[in-house]
């Protein structure tokens, strides 16, 4: 695998160049063009497989075209649990962790308008698309590098002007913790391993579609439809970085400019405000009794982006043995906060599906939906960000999700039995397959009354990845070595009137 770099600190150590300047990375675009496990409980039963299906009120998210099927008026709301549970490989060591969010997944209407023949229906209502909680806790002895060194560009100090020094030394978090010092026109520290670090994340946050759309009868069974969506989220960051001189391995000997360090902490935080729009065109046909064809179209989605960022740091020497800058204090701090705003474009999304009716009490149904991510970008005039979208041409490649369930309907317990899978391959180059997400999904749903249907799905999800802690380029990375699962709960109301 080639040595992608998937970094858990989000430009957050470009600290050391400025004033704490929130940098953006690749791995920000492709978050916000990343959908969940979508809308509807039957649908999540169904491994997500609903292109081909989309016969209730959550074709306005899955295929706009498949609300032609539907003739009477529908009010669906539902509820969502996603659990992220992370055991993480970390220098030897293996540390459990898990977070969890319960999440409005769906309020909306369908709206059926009388016609003479054919049909033509709309439907209206929120949708909760996307879900950024995870989460990550490691700890380990590190012999062989600090996070210390990577806070310190390597510019030469003799070429600035005193201004500029100035600036940059201010601004500096090892410079002016005392953990780095000037020698020969560079920065310099004496850390370089053998620290004990740990490191807590936690992300949060998610994105919702405000939408709206219709479809009508173009031909006997065939449909077309659309949807717009006014796109409205958030995103959390925070990161908490230490690092401990635990064996005490630095001592202070006599003429040095450093202190006897004894611990460093570092806690990043990032809040995002997010909005956008996009917009969905399907088709789709249909054969009474035997099957369905659908095909989608999804835009790509335009975000805007308002970043509010910060960075806290302290360190902390041994009594007595501080830096010769002060003798009264053993810690010292630092913090700086920004905002900023960045454009997103995402990927194009193409996805055919199919459903078969096998039998009255049966319908299987699959999907495959394509995803170029080399497509996503920022949208900016910006040197930094462009040349983030030329490294997105190297690290992202095309993708197919596949999609596939059953339903069983047992007509006399007015019940219905669901199943499904869903595979979502790595958007990164050169992944191994271990790295693909896979879902494993079941489901049911209960007829309360002759029109209202209370639909659950569950799906447990299963992937591996790593994460660079942070990246020195000439010395070994910090990274760990994760196994993701995720426990996901839909639970959805439908009545139809």
């Amino acid at each position: 695998m080639k040595p992608v770099m998937r970094i858990s600190i989000l430009g957050l150590l470009l600290a050391g160049v400025a004033s704490t300047g929130s940098a953006q990375f690749a791995e920000d675009v492709l978050r916000f063009s990343q959908f969940g496990l979508g809308v509807g409980g039957r649908t999540l039963g169904m491994g997500t497989a609903s292109v081909g299906v989309a016969d209730d009120y959550s074709a306005l998210f899955w295929n706009p075209a498949g609300l032609a099927q539907m003739r009477n008026y529908e009010f669906s709301a539902g509820i969502s649990y996603h659990g992220y549970n992370n055991s993480t490989q970390f220098l030897g060591s293996k540390t459990a962790s898990s977070d969890d969010v319960i999440n409005l997944n769906n309020l909306g209407i369908v709206y059926p308008v009388p016609t003479v023949r054919g049909s033509l229906t709309f439907a209206f209502g929120f949708n909760r698309v996307a879900n950024y909680t995870t989460n990550a806790e490691f700890s380990g002895y590190n012999s062989a590098s600090s996070i210390i060194p990577t806070l310190m560009p390597d510019v030469n100090l003799y070429a600035m002007s005193q201004s500029e020094l100035k600036d940059f030394l201010d601004n500096n978090i090892p410079y002016q913790l005392f953990l780095a010092d000037t020698a020969n026109g560079r920065l310099v520290t004496n850390l370089l391993g053998n620290v004990e670090q740990s490191v807590r994340v936690r992300e949060g946050g998610g994105m919702n579609h405000w939408s709206f759309g219709g479809a009508l009868d173009v031909a006997k069974d065939f449909s077309l439809g659309a949807s717009v969506s006014v796109v409205s989220g958030s995103y959390s960051y925070i990161r908490e970085y230490q690092e401990s001189d635990v064996n005490n391995v630095y001592q202070k000997s006599p003429g040095d400019t450093f202190g006897e360090f004894d611990h460093f902490r570092l806690t990043s935080t990032i809040n995002s405000s997010i909005t956008g729009f996009n917009a969905l065109f399907g088709l789709m046909y249909r054969k009474q009794g035997l099957y369905r064809i659908g095909f989608t179209v999804r835009t790509p989605t335009y975000y805007t982006i308002d970043e509010t960022f910060s960075d806290e740091a302290r360190s902390r020497f041994d009594p007595n043995e501080v830096p010769p800058a002060s003798t009264l204090i053993d810690e010292y701090d630092i913090a700086f906060d920004g905002r900023t705003e960045y454009k997103v474009i995402t990927p194009l999304k193409l996805t055919l599906g199919a459903s078969l009716q096998l039998r009255d009490w049966l319908v299987l149904s699959g999907d495959a939906e394509y995803t170029d991510w080399r497509e996503m970008k920022f949208d900016t005039p910006n040197a930094d960000l462009e040349s983030e979208n030329r490294l997105i041409q190297t690290l992202y490649r095309p993708t197919v999700n596949l999609r596939g369930g059953a339903e069983v309907t047992l007509w006399e317990y007015g019940v219905k039995l669901r199943g499904g899978i869903a595979l979502n391959p790595s958007p990164y180059e050169g992944d191994p397959p271990e790295f693909n997400q896979f879902y494993y999904t079941a489901g049911a749903g209960l007829q309360l009354d002759k029109d209202v249907w209370l639909n659950a799905g569950y799906a447990l999800g299963n992937w591996k990845t790593f994460r660079d802690n942070y990246f020195g380029g000439s010395f070994p990375p910090s990274r760990t070595s994760e196994n993701i699962t995720t426990n996901s709960v839909n639970v959805t109301l439908s009545v139809r009137f």
